[in-house]
């Protein structure tokens, strides 16, 4: 079965925390080439969802697409905005499978990665980095 997966970010203002979800998307695309990625934002950047959705479909044929939402908490998006978008994209593409990756959440590997960022700022000699 050829598969598509949607990473998808919230989206931000920033143009610089945008560029890191689609650096963080064409990575996992090298790191994993079975399988198309294709990066999107549910707001304030583009492209959407819908928009994500439609350049996968159009790049290869799909029968299943994956959304994985770079989402830390659950909320209104993940108990709400993103399956209602999805089951909007369905009915316009029934040939496709879609499925809704769980968010990130508190998974216990992340506390690694949460240590090794608290070592980074220890060894600081002010504790606040700046851009």
């Amino acid at each position: 079965m050829k598969e598509g997966v949607i990473i998808l970010g919230h989206g931000s203002r920033r143009e610089d925390a945008n560029e890191e979800i689609r650096l963080f998307t064409e990575k996992l695309g090298e790191k994993d080439p079975e399988r198309e990625y294709q990066v999107a934002f549910l707001e304030l950047a583009d492209p959407s969802l819908d928009e994500a959705i439609e350049k996968l479909l159009n790049r290869t044929k799909l029968e299943k697409v994956i959304i994985m939402p770079m989402f830390l908490t659950v909320g209104n998006h993940m108990h709400r905005n993103i399956p209602d978008k999805i089951w909007k994209i369905q009915i316009i593409h029934p040939h496709v499978k879609f499925a809704l990756a769980p968010h990130l959440g508190l998974d216990y590997r992340m506390m690694d990665i949460v240590h090794d960022r608290i070592r980074v700022a220890q060894e600081l000699e002010q504790g606040i980095i700046k851009d």
